[in-house]
């Protein structure tokens, strides 16, 4: 069933030729007439559609052919004007003019193709007379479908009008359906199109009236009503599957004189996906909203009010608010806002929120213009590596640290850079995203702000209850931190848990770097099945299951193949490791092979209904490929990482050292960047057996399932894995610190603090297995203990730094 949308679209043959001023004119005029206008501009541009919420009280918006498909472009369309009387549209430059100057992509011409809308075109007359014929001419014949439908005169004389409006109707074959005379309103507002929002020109408001008055005598409106009134009706629109969160977010939006410039489609999306957005002054405001979930900055003018925002106390909330985890995306003058100091219009150095190293500066002129496309090189708070954006650029201020999270393109592939600040808590950067090109990215910043939403609500639940606040200090901050994981604060189900070994065997033991050889690997995995070891005992004690699974021992090829109990499960992919000291562990395939072995254990064992699991590993020799990707990964010497394992002695510490030493010294000659080829180093020095616990924690981001370190082994494990995805850490609960330094030194790295210090150096999950009985303790108060008012007792009070 198609639909009736009357609509209007003023375009120019150029830039300057008065369409936003008589755009706003006209909206004046149909208001006067008691009819609902929507209103559209064409293009990334912010400030149009500032002027036109000037004029109409509500907010306006952008159709973009870059930004968003023909499909979305008219879903666009028809979510502004369902509920309207008359949608008008106003052009961007020039009626042809698309990217780059070069093609009509994204050009008015486009959005007037596409959304079928009946074009006015608006021509400057001054200056010209036959010029105008010809001109116009060939803006309606340049292409046979360009929908021009009428044409209307701008800065002409009442005099001259006449004669011109013959001579183009004769010549040309279209009909003139008025015009503007020359007057002071445009004059004197077109100087600042594109350089102040309306809030800035003295006297908006009376300026568009002059134009609704000037127009209302020498156009004829009847007719340009009765154009949009014949606009082809749209076929009716499939509203997009969007994702939609379970329960609302609150994000807050800085919005104000120094920020403003917001997609509104940008905002509606928010809001259709979940999010209540709550807005606040970053210049007036002394504190954030209360209970939020998430935190907006969006473009403006920061620089030109430098000098107050030094002088906030809001800055320092904000800082402390993002430090905290909470999720934030900022772009352009927010993006500058978050550096430590940022120049201001009268060139002084001005502090700012300090939550980036950066200094924001001003420039010679114009940097970075236009459309572009954004990549994620690291996966984070918008979701995973690779996923894409797209957006605009327009800034004359830089800084010092733009980021290299993300990779910018431009659409016709002529450049490209890097941008963008991208980590599991927030994404901020020049860009401005317009989030209807991907709104699953947009869906993933709004879990984060779920996520933060449940921890938020598990510690004013631990406040609640009557017990002294923070008192019980780590079982206290894990079950917020099993809340985030989970994204409910609801009392979460330990009970279903499973221990799950990896096992494989090192070529490194070549090198006398242990006390036994790797055929104890293969007796100690087949214990765990038989459920002889001391793992095993401490699980049956902590009711865990206990999942053993052959990633690479130097054994047969085991028979079972499915995640049962009491077996070895095969999942081997070569027998044992080469020698790191002389040569790569694995080829790439491999380690991508037993990476992603892991992250499906994480998924088949919660198919099955587990909810928490720890991880354990068994591998004769495998503490010297540890401490090899420790020194790789954390920057250190062998010999500060490098343990002696299991009971060597000092001669065999002595070779271990200078294993470790042959190994790192073998990768720094490839080049290999710890911070951007962590599977390259893990292909290098590790194990299949470490790659299968690092796939697993990359497992519990993928499918929200939180996971328990163990020890050395484990923590470098999961260390490499936040190296590959920095959401790892969020994902993670540390068990014990390792007597075998490498295990402190990652848990430091990682930012996660461990609640056993018993000098355990066993591995095999026996640390992970020990602290879940203590989390079931935690969970247990968390879930049956009464509240301050429950027992009558008067709450404590949770006091904010320096109060």
């Amino acid at each position: 069933m198609d639909k009736k949308i009357p609509r209007i679209l003023f375009a120019a043959p150029k830039s300057g030729s008065g369409k936003t001023m008589i755009t706003c004119g006209m909206i004046e005029v149909f208001k006067r007439r008691k009819q609902a206008v929507a209103a559209l501009k064409c293009g990334p541009d912010y400030i149009d559609p500032l002027f036109h919420q000037s004029v109409l009280g509500v907010a306006s918006g952008n159709l973009d052919t870059f930004f968003t498909d023909e499909e979305m472009t008219r879903y666009l369309l028809w979510e502004r004007a369902k509920e309207v009387d008359l949608t008008i549209l106003e052009g961007v430059m020039g009626y042809y003019d698309g990217m780059g100057g070069q093609s009509e992509r994204a050009s008015t011409y486009e959005v007037a193709k596409v959304t079928k809308t009946p074009v006015i075109l608006i021509v400057d007359g001054k200056g010209a007379s036959v010029s105008l014929a010809a001109m116009i001419k060939g803006m309606c014949e340049y292409r046979t479908d360009s929908g021009i439908k009428a044409v209307l005169l701008n800065r002409v004389s009442a005099g001259y009008y006449e004669r011109l409006k013959g001579l183009i109707e004769r010549e040309c074959g279209i009909r003139v359906l008025g015009y503007l005379p020359e007057l002071d309103e445009i004059r004197l507002s077109s100087r600042h199109l594109g350089l102040l929002p309306p809030d800035r020109i003295k006297d908006w408001k009376g300026m568009v009236a002059g134009i609704a008055d000037a127009i209302e005598k020498t156009v004829d409106v009847e007719a340009l009503q009765a154009m949009a009134e014949e606009a082809v009706p749209l076929a009716l629109i499939t509203t997009p599957d969007l994702p939609c969160l379970p329960q609302p977010v609150r994000i807050a939006v800085a919005r104000d004189e120094a920020f403003s410039f917001y997609y509104a489609e940008n905002l509606a999306l928010l809001s259709k996906m979940g999010a209540e957005p709550v807005f606040f002054s970053p210049l007036h405001a002394t504190h954030l909203p209360e209970e939020i979930d998430g935190l907006l900055l969006g473009g403006g003018y920061p620089e030109q009010y430098a000098e107050a925002l030094d002088t906030t106390v809001l800055k320092q909330e904000i800082r402390q608010a993002i430090a905290d985890g909470l999720p934030c995306l900022a772009e352009g003058g927010g993006f500058l806002y978050l550096q430590d100091e940022l120049e201001g219009m009268d060139g002084k150095q001005y502090h700012m929120a300090g939550v980036l190293p950066g200094r924001g500066y001003r420039t010679q002129g114009l940097k970075r213009f236009g459309y572009l496309e954004v990549t994620n090189r690291t996966p984070g708070v918008l979701g995973e590596r690779g996923q894409t954006m797209k957006g605009h650029e327009f800034h004359y201020w830089d800084c010092t640290q733009n980021g290299e999270d993300c990779i910018a393109k431009k659409p016709d592939g002529s450049k490209e850079y890097p941008c963008m600040i991208h980590t599991a808590s927030y994404a901020v950067g020049f860009a401005h995203l317009y989030y209807y090109s991907n709104p699953d990215m947009i869906y993933q910043f709004l879990l984060s702000a779920s996520r933060f939403q449940a921890g938020r609500e598990a510690r004013q639940h631990w406040d609640r209850i009557a017990k002294p606040i923070d008192s019980l200090g780590w079982l206290e901050d894990s079950v917020v931190r099993i809340a985030g994981m989970v994204n409910s604060a609801q009392p979460y189900d330990l009970q279903k848990r499973a221990l799950l070994i990896f096992c494989g065997d090192h070529g490194v033991v070549q090198e006398g770097v242990t006390q036994t050889g790797s055929e104890v690997t293969q007796i100690v995995g087949e214990n765990f099945t038989k459920g002889c070891s001391s793992v095993n005992i401490m699980a049956r004690s902590a009711k865990v299951d206990v999942y053993t699974v052959d990633m690479g021992m130097d054994t047969l090829i085991y028979p079972t193949k499915t995640y049962v109990q009491g077996a070895m499960i095969d999942r081997k992919i070569a027998r044992g490791c080469h020698n790191i000291a002389r040569e790569s562990a694995m080829s790439m395939a491999q380690c991508r092979q037993a990476v992603t072995a892991g992250s499906d254990a994480v998924q088949e064992l919660k198919r099955q209904g587990y909810h928490i699991l720890a991880t354990g590993e068994m591998g004769i020799g495998n503490t010297t490929p540890t401490s090899a990707l420790a020194a790789i990964l954390l920057d250190l010497t062998p010999s500060m990482v490098t343990g002696k394992g299991a009971g060597l002695s000092d001669a065999g510490l002595h070779r271990k050292c200078q294993t470790v030493e042959l190994a790192v010294d073998r990768v720094k000659k490839l080049a290999l960047h710890p911070l951007t080829q962590p599977m390259e180093i893990l292909a290098e020095v590790g194990g299949y057996e470490i790659a299968a616990m690092a796939g697993a924690f990359l497992g519990g981001v993928k499918y929200h399932m939180p996971l328990i370190i163990d020890g050395a082994i484990s923590a470098v494990a999961a260390l490499v894995a936040a190296r590959i995805d920095q959401r790892v850490p969020d994902y993670v609960i540390a068990s014990h610190e390792s007597e075998e330094v490498t295990g402190k030194l990652a848990l430091q790295a990682l930012g996660v603090e461990a609640i056993l210090h018993g000098r355990m150096r066993l591995g095999e999950g026996s640390g992970a297995v020990a602290v879940l009985p203590i989390l079931d303790m935690a969970m247990d108060i968390y879930t049956q203990m009464g509240s301050f008012s429950e027992y009558e007792i008067a709450p404590y009070i949770r006091y904010e730094e320096g109060e």
